[in-house]
């Protein structure tokens, strides 16, 4: 019997007790208040509450739960620059589309934090397309940074550009984005194909 039922049986009794003392009548008359539901440190006969161990493997098995969900959420190394990889060749390939179909040359100008789209106007000059809805300016994650860029027949400057013709061609190139020792390669080739690709580490190709 644990304390939280004997103490409510002693309660009961003098309840018992001070009832039969009112009725004048003689007879005894029984009522009686019920027993909670509480709490116990062992199991008893009747007992319908939780042990202390029982509690605490619950607040185990939820804090494990927890723990699991939180690390699936965390998204891992690879596929943060997996995923800025695709959508650079997935923009170029939009850009190349949209060089054809406008009749167009579009410039891709890249930096190690990040690129953006030109195109050539009437004058002869390469403007911004920073009010188009897709081809704007694309900074990286503070954490991933283009760390090699070739270009086929291109100059070697500080900020190189990639020309898309709208004849669909464009010369062959290689752009690498790095995060630690991960790395990945967009590639274009001069059938106009543009892939991305996991690189290899230095020394491993």
């Amino acid at each position: 019997m644990t304390v939280c039922e004997r103490y409510w049986i002693e309660e009961d009794s003098q309840f018992r007790r001070e009832f039969d003392q009112q009725d004048g009548s003689g007879e005894k008359t029984a009522m009686s208040c019920p027993t909670p539901f509480c709490f116990s440190s062992g199991r008893g006969a009747g007992n319908k509450g939780f042990t202390l161990i029982e509690v605490a493997v619950v607040m185990l098995v939820i804090v494990i739960v927890l723990g699991i969900v939180s690390v699936n959420l965390e998204p891992d190394r690879d596929s943060i620059v997996r995923d800025e990889a695709n959508r650079l060749a997935l923009l170029l390939l939009t850009a190349q589309q949209e060089s054809i179909l406008q009749g167009k040359i579009i410039a891709v100008v890249v930096e190690r934090q990040g690129y953006h789209f030109l195109a050539l106007n009437d004058k002869g000059e390469f403007t911004p397309l920073s009010q188009d809805d897709v081809l704007y300016p694309r900074p990286l994650p503070s954490d991933i940074a283009i760390t090699s860029v070739e270009i086929e027949g291109a100059p070697e400057t500080e900020k190189p550009r990639l020309i898309l013709l709208p004849t669909g061609e464009l010369p062959a190139f290689s752009v690498t984005l790095s995060r630690g020792n991960t790395r990945w390669n967009v590639k274009g080739e001069l059938t106009g194909e543009i892939t991305a690709r996991i690189a290899p580490l230095p020394g491993k190709a």
